[in-house]
């Protein structure tokens, strides 16, 4: 039976994809930052919990030890778990930033560097990094999340050439639009309005409706689904986007150019 590690599982893509491998006859260990988020959940499988909060500095190491130690080691990894930060960047405290890339840079890789030892001495693993469409292009006021995804895509590459000789294979899955809690959690609300500089507040709320807008969302079920054929394709492939518009708007960016793609959104979302 395989063992698959996928981390923030509490809801969105995280719980979904879980519950699917679960489904499919996979052990899995998944992780979340508060345990009673998901107390009484049936998983429909074989699922173990781990409590882990990545904003806490060595919490990817730690647990990758205790994943060894009470699991044994995985097939596969998910580095889903993530935070997002929404709002203008001039508004952004620099401990906030740091938050941000702590949750979805620094402790996705220690974990992952963790588990590496074990799987180069067996010679097989696969470590699939749930990066973002916004790991490829950035929108405007979400530009700590993306520059994190940024850094997660040239994390993946960089481990994609260094782990190759030694079996382990690397794969970036980029999820474009889901229904997800996490921008809820973000954007949803006046409190948030009311946080932002009054230089940035029309355009902001300009982005909070252009979100809101956005149809045919994929759900996070079949987002799901599109990571489990990536976990299963034998190739060496690194990227994978998914999901609602991420093939598009990246094909959209080779094909007429960065910066025309840029101005266009830019005078769409930004209306200047």
């Amino acid at each position: 039976m395989s063992l698959i590690v996928v981390t923030g599982v509490s809801s969105g893509i995280g719980r979904a994809t879980a519950e699917l491998f679960a489904r499919e006859g996979w052990t899995v260990v998944g992780t979340v930052r508060d345990p009673q988020r998901i107390e009484g959940h049936q998983w429909g499988g074989d699922v173990r919990i781990e409590q882990a909060d990545f904003a806490e500095p060595g919490s990817g190491e730690r647990l990758a030890v205790r994943v060894l130690e009470r699991h044994g080691v995985p097939d596969v990894l998910v580095n889903n778990a993530a935070t997002l930060l929404f709002g203008p960047i001039e508004d952004a405290t620099q401990a906030e930033v740091e938050e941000v890339f702590r949750v979805n840079v620094f402790e996705p890789v220690a974990l992952a560097m963790g588990l590496v030892p074990a799987w180069r001495e067996r010679s097989s693993g696969l470590i699939v990094n749930v990066t973002s469409l916004g790991g490829r292009m950035a929108f405007p006021f979400f530009a700590a999340y993306n520059a994190s995804k940024h850094a997660l895509e040239g994390f993946s590459e960089g481990m994609w050439h260094e782990l190759k000789a030694f079996g382990i294979r690397v794969k970036a899955v980029e999820p474009g639009f889901v229904e997800t809690p996490i921008y809820d959690k973000a954007m949803r609300g006046e409190s948030v309005l009311e946080q932002v500089s009054a230089s940035y507040r029309k355009p902001v709320e300009a982005m909070i409706a252009f979100e809101a807008n956005i149809g045919k969302r994929t759900s996070p079920g079949d987002a799901a689904r599109e990571i489990r054929d990536a976990v299963l394709d034998e190739s060496d492939r690194l990227r994978y986007p998914i999901s609602a518009y991420a093939r598009p708007l990246i094909a959209a960016r080779r094909w007429f150019g960065e910066m025309r793609v840029m101005r266009f959104f830019h005078d769409r979302w930004m209306g200047r």
